[in-house]
């Protein structure tokens, strides 16, 4: 909660920083360029962590496929339900809600009016979105095959790394989330849009938790787990640090072995896949991907990939999240 506090008021210094320098906003025009730079050195430091660490590498086997599995299928689950409650909310893939002439415009319309506003073109953001995708796809393999067989031989005493570069990504973290504080100040509309949205704002935590759940419930149908285990790995919503641990100290040590993998799964891969599916699904869909990393972590790249419109989505989400996994994984697994 302390981290949690620390990264929140980054932003928030940011902000008021942004909502002074609104006057030589043409000045501050690398900020953009620096944000990406940085999210880049972010997602390369957690790949090295991952590729260091020997219980992750130990476990891609049998146990990983089987993360990977209810990881794609609780993924698609929230996708699925943020989807269906932005249709019934009446709310178009960019997060903005349809009046009854939106509704009557052609596709094009919306998308010029979406220009006017001063989002990018369409094609330009699909572009920058894939190659997102890929820079940060290639520099998360890169940072894995650099922990796997380098870091045993620069750190003998992992735990020393782990504190290093856990402190390091803290810093780093800091610094990302101060600009972008300093992007959403210059920007000047993400108050507006808070005050647009309204209360339909938090029906899409809710349906990220449902549907998370409900796609975790299914799982347990089909893998060789119990209905419990799989509800319990789905409520870690990617908390990796926590969740596997509770699951095994009832006992269920393979379960809490997927539980780990799942977890990290669900933050790099909605780390790697919230350019794709902002562009092609849509903006609130984003954030539902990588649990409670949407509150932090993964708030700069929601910025960068969707719009500031969207990181009051992802921090409410994420919240909701790290709420209820102390609470829901082990009232679940205790079942």
């Amino acid at each position: 909660m302390g981290l949690l506090f620390l990264y929140w008021s980054m932003i928030l210094v940011g902000y008021l920083t942004g909502t002074r320098s609104r006057s030589i906003r043409h000045k501050l025009f690398w900020v953009g360029t620096l944000l990406f730079i940085a999210i880049i050195a972010l997602v390369f430091i957690m790949g090295v962590r991952m590729g260091s660490n020997q219980e992750v590498v130990a476990n891609l086997g049998t146990i990983g496929l089987e993360a990977l599995f209810i990881t794609a299928a609780i993924m698609a689950g929230s996708v699925l339900a943020v989807t269906l409650t932005r249709r019934l909310l009446r709310m178009d893939r960019y997060g903005q809600l349809l009046s009854e002439t939106d509704r009557d415009q052609p596709a094009a319309d919306n998308i010029k009016n979406l220009e006017i506003a001063g989002d990018e073109p369409t094609d330009s953001k699909d572009s920058n979105g894939k190659k997102m995708t890929v820079m940060i796809l290639a520099f998360v393999v890169l940072g894995i095959i650099f922990g796997y067989l380098f870091i045993p031989l620069l750190f003998p005493d992992y735990s020393a790394f782990e504190t290093l570069s856990g402190n390091v990504l803290v810093v780093g973290l800091c610094f990302l989330l101060f600009f972008v504080g300093v992007d959403l100040g210059l920007s000047g509309t993400i108050v507006h849009s808070l005050k647009k949205a309204g209360l339909r704002v938090l029906a899409f935590p809710i349906a990220v938790v449902l549907g998370t759940l409900a796609a975790a419930f299914l799982c347990g149908l089909v893998l060789p787990l119990s209905q419990k285990e799989a509800l319990a790995i789905g409520a870690g919503f990617g908390w990796y640090t926590l969740a596997p641990i509770i699951i095994t100290e009832q006992g269920y040590v393979i379960a809490g072995a997927i539980s780990f993998m799942h977890n990290i799964m669900r933050e790099l891969g909605g780390i790697i896949l919230i350019p794709i599916v902002a562009q092609k699904i849509g903006y609130i869909e984003a954030p539902s991907l990588p649990g409670v990393a949407a509150m932090d972590v993964c708030i700069p790249l929601i910025e960068r990939a969707c719009s500031e419109k969207i990181v009051i989505y992802s921090f409410l989400i994420g919240l909701l999240q790290s709420a209820v996994v102390p609470v829901f994984v082990p009232l679940v697994i205790s079942l």
